[in-house]
C-alpha cells in the first residue's frame, strides 16, 4: 500500500503522522513545503528572527523524516509564496483569512505534479484545494482530508463572542477565505479524518455525515511518559501552561480565575511556555507578581517544566485534540481543562473538566486541586497510564493503517457492483 500524505502550510502533526504510517508498513510520499539542508540553523534562525518566528530552526528539523519506506517532496517555492501572501495580510492588504486560502491553494496547486502512483492521498484540510484533489482522483486514489480542529463554524459561533470582549474584530467566517477552503476540502474528500470525538460531535452537529468521519487520536512521544514522580506541593502552588498564550486557549479566563485564586489567599504561580499571541490583551501590569514567560521552547526542553509543576491549566475554547495537553497528561501532570481540549480521558478520574468560559469554577478547581495531594496523584497517574497504553505513535499508525484498508475495500466492493 502506498498513501500520499501532504501537510500543506505549516507542518502541525504531519511529520510524525508520516512515521507513524511508515512504522505501520506503508510506502509514503511526504509533500511538505521547505526543509533545509543540514548545517543551516543559523541561517534558518537569522530567518526566523526577521519573521517573528523564535526558535525557527527546530521547528523545521522536525520536518525531516528519516525512516524506511518514506520519500520527502519539498515545494519550497510554494511555501515561500504562502508566506508572501501572508506577509501582505499583515500589511493590512489582504484580510487574514484571504489570505490563508491563498497559502493553502498555492500548496495545493504546487503539490499536484507530485500526485501520482498512490493509493490514498492523505491531505491536511485546506492543502487539497488548488487542484489536488481533483488530480488525486483523476489519477485513481481515494482522498482523506486530515482536519484537527473543530468545526469553523462551531469556532466562529465560541470565538468571535470572545474576540468581541476583547475588542479584537473575528475574521475567519466560514462563507469564504481560509475556512472555505478547509470545508471544500471536508466535503469533496471520500472520508473526513479527525483527532477528537469532540472535534466529530462540532461535524455531525452542522450536518457533515457521520459515517463519513473516522476519529484517530494522535500519538504521543514515549520521552513524555511517566516524567512527575512527586506530587508534593511543599511551597507555592506551580501551574503550568505550554503553547500560545492566545485568547482561543482561554487566556482571558486562566487570568481571571488565577486573579480570584490569588485574592482567596493562595499563591499560585504561573509559567507560560510559548509565543504570546492575542491572549497579552487580557493581561494587567500587577499580573507580573505571579507570572512569567518563556518563549518558544524545542519539546525536549520543556520535560523538565513537565516533572516540576504541580498541574496544567489549560482552559481552551477551541482545539482538536490538545498536543500539549495530552503531553502533560502523558508526563502525569494533573490536568484542569474544558470538554473542547478534546481529550481522551475521563472527567474526575484522569482529568478535571470545567465548563467554558468560567472563571468562577476553573478557580474552584485550582484551588481544589492545589489543596489536595491524593487528587493531584490519582489524577496524574491514571492519566499518565491512559495516555501511554493507548495514545503512543506506532498504535495511530496502525490506526491509520485500518482506515486506509477500509476506504480501499469499501472502494473495491462498490467497483464489483
Amino acid at each position: 500500500m502506498k498513501a500520499i500524505i501532504s501537510s500543506g502550510v505549516g507542518k502541525l502533526h504531519f511529520h510524525e503522522t508520516v512515521r507513524a504510517a511508515a512504522s505501520a508498513g506503508i510506502d509514503v510520499d511526504f509533500i511538505t513545503g521547505w526543509v533545509p539542508r543540514p548545517g543551516a540553523d543559523e541561517f534558518v534562525d537569522c530567518l526566523g528572527m526577521a519573521i517573528g518566528e523564535v526558535g525557527l530552526a527546530n521547528r523545521m528539523y522536525a520536518r525531516r523524516v528519516d525512516a524506511s519506506g518514506v520519500t520527502v517532496r519539498t515545494l519550497a517555492w510554494a511555501e515561500f509564496v504562502s508566506r508572501g501572501v501572508g506577509y501582505l495580510s499583515r500589511l493590512k492588504l489582504l484580510k487574514v483569512s484571504t489570505a490563508g486560502g491563498l497559502a493553502f491553494k498555492v500548496m495545493g496547486w504546487a503539490s499536484r505534479k507530485y500526485l501520482l502512483d498512490a493509493d490514498i492521498f492523505h491531505v491536511r484540510s485546506g492543502a487539497g484545494q488548488g487542484g489536488a484533489i481533483e488530480t488525486a482522483r483523476r489519477n485513481g486514489m481515494k482522498v482523506i482530508a486530515d482536519h484537527s480542529i473543530a468545526h469553523p463554524g462551531y469556532m466562529q459561533q465560541v470565538l468571535s463572542e470572545e474576540y468581541a470582549r476583547a475588542g479584537i474584530p473575528y475574521q475567519l467566517t466560514c462563507d469564504k477565505g481560509l475556512w472555505r477552503v478547509v470545508l471544500d476540502d471536508c466535503d469533496q474528500a471520500d472520508r473526513l479524518l479527525v483527532n477528537s470525538d469532540f472535534v466529530k460531535r462540532t461535524f455531525v452537529e452542522r450536518g457533515y455525515p457521520a459515517e463519513r468521519i473516522d476519529v484517530g487520536y494522535l500519538g504521543v512521544r514515549p520521552t513524555y511518559f511517566h516524567l512527575k514522580q512527586s506530587y508534593a506541593c511543599p511551597e507555592h502552588v506551580k501551574i503550568l501552561f505550554t503553547g500560545n498564550f492566545d485568547l482561543r486557549k482561554g487566556a482571558r479566563v486562566l487570568l481571571d480565575a488565577l486573579r480570584q485564586v490569588r485574592r482567596g489567599g493562595l499563591d499560585v504561580r504561573l509559567r507560560l511556555i510559548g509565543n504570546m499571541t492575542n491572549g497579552q490583551v487580557c493581561m494587567k501590569d500587577s499580573d507580573a507578581e505571579f507570572l512569567t514567560h518563556t518563549p518558544f521552547m524545542p519539546p525536549e526542553s520543556v520535560l523538565p517544566a513537565l516533572a516540576e509543576a504541580d498541574m496544567f491549566v489549560f482552559p481552551t475554547l477551541i482545539e482538536g485534540c490538545s498536543r500539549s495537553a495530552m503531553e502533560a497528561a502523558a508526563a502525569g501532570l494533573p490536568v484542569i481543562t474544558t470538554e473542547s481540549c478534546g481529550l481522551p480521558l475521563v472527567d474526575g478520574k484522569s482529568v478535571l473538566l470545567v465548563p467554558l468560559n468560567d472563571s468562577d469554577a476553573l478557580a474552584q478547581a485550582i484551588s481544589r486541586l492545589a489543596m489536595d495531594r491524593s487528587l493531584r496523584e490519582s489524577l496524574g497517574r491514571n492519566a499518565a497510564d491512559a495516555i501511554s497504553r493507548n495514545f503512543t505513535w506506532p498504535q495511530y499508525g496502525q490506526e491509520l493503517l485500518r482506515i486506509y484498508q477500509r476506504i480501499l475495500s469499501r472502494s473495491q466492493i462498490h467497483s464489483t457492483i
